[in-house]
């Protein structure tokens, strides 16, 4: 059994000891918890590929709000949204909350025997009933409510209901704030669900690479926490080999740092551990990735995958043998799931790493004849 307990954290959602290149992100929303309502701010919609760390991100953004004295709940898009607030706001404010009415007076009897009174059926209350009552206790003490939902989807009818909610709790100036995260084919289709057009003016912010200094710093900062070093070339070869891609950061810097307990970690502990982080990237977060795409995706990858690194459209056209604006079709949706990314007028990168590597090994050359 290793000496040094192993800091890094390649788990979904589990915050690293070191959270690289977000602060500027963190920054802004805590600002905007921190002025009025109708900060913009307060309604912010962080999106990118799996393992971009979006759900490590709301929940830095959480912890750093509930410092400051906001009340915070947070879920996943669900059937069962709706209630986990509720029930988390019950748990979490409960010394702000006065005790909930079980009856009303409903009428006087001026001449006879006193007053009428009228159980109230909490279950049949509505959800934004439920949260006026809230929000007017949390009013009187001076304190704001931060809702977070990761994973949003619009499949969801209760998703629909709280974001079609949320409006009016802005134009009654109230004081919340929603930080969402999801998959970007996933976030358009909120875009253009009609029923939450009130999205579309809030704050969208994509989760870009990492800066190979932040990378850098990330990794050798997280390695002496735990009492240990690193080599400046097998620091080069681990920030390198992330490509700037937050799980990939904690993957190869957990796999190098399980290599051994020698006091300082060597080159090649980074090779091997850049090669276990490999399988893992494939299994947990490539694979899944592919298994969305349809088949005219995969052909326009394939076609991809002759080219070093950037890759003009026309060429990839070429290479499917179809027209220009049908190969852009599909260029706009991998775009949007967060396969690919921009690379200037006409031209196309993978955007997630080991991608094109995986399937280059997978399926070798596209065949010719596009099938």
């Amino acid at each position: 059994m290793n000496r040094h307990s192993n800091p890094f954290t390649p788990v979904f959602g589990n915050k690293p000891h070191i959270l690289a290149g977000r602060t500027q992100l963190i920054n802004s929303v805590i600002n905007g918890l921190e002025n009025a309502p109708g900060d913009p701010n307060r309604i912010t919609i962080f999106t990118g590929p799996r393992g971009s760390g979006k759900t490590v991100l709301l929940t830095a953004i959480a912890a750093k709000a509930e410092e400051t004295g906001w009340i915070g709940v947070h879920t996943s898009t669900s059937s069962l949204m709706l209630d986990q607030f509720i029930e988390q706001i019950e748990r979490r404010a409960a010394s702000l909350l006065k005790h909930k009415p079980k009856s009303r007076i409903t009428g006087i009897q001026v001449s006879g025997t006193g007053f009428q009174r009228e159980i109230i059926d909490e279950k049949r209350r509505s959800w934004r009933a439920h949260m006026d009552d809230y929000l007017d206790m949390l009013a009187e003490q001076g304190t704001g409510l931060l809702f977070t939902v990761d994973e949003i989807s619009a499949d969801f009818p209760e998703m629909v209901e709280f974001i079609s909610t949320f409006q009016f709790f802005i134009r009654e100036n109230r004081n919340v704030a929603l930080i969402m995260a999801g998959l970007p084919n996933k976030v358009m289709q909120m875009f253009q669900n009609s029923s939450i057009s009130f999205l579309r003016r809030s704050f969208h912010r994509t989760l870009n690479p990492i800066s190979y200094p932040e990378v850098c710093n990330a990794i050798k900062m997280t390695i002496e926490l735990a009492g240990r070093r690193i080599e400046a070339n097998a620091l080069k070869k681990a920030a390198e080999s992330t490509q700037g891609f937050p799980f990939m950061i904690q993957l190869i810097g957990y796999h190098s740092f399980s290599q051994s307990d020698r006091k300082t970690i060597s080159e090649d502990d980074v090779d091997a551990g850049i090669y276990n982080a490999r399988y893992d990237m494939e299994s947990m977060i490539l694979d899944a990735s592919i298994y969305d795409l349809s088949d005219s995706d995969m052909r326009f990858l394939l076609a991809m995958l002759q080219d070093n690194d950037v890759s003009r459209m026309a060429d990839v056209a070429a290479r499917m043998k179809v027209s220009a604006s049908y190969a852009s079709h599909y260029k706009k949706r991998l775009v949007t799931q967060g396969i690919l990314a921009e690379a200037g007028r006409g031209k196309v990168v993978f955007s997630m790493p080991m991608m094109k590597s995986m399937l280059s090994e997978r399926y070798g050359e596209p065949p010719d004849d596009g099938s």
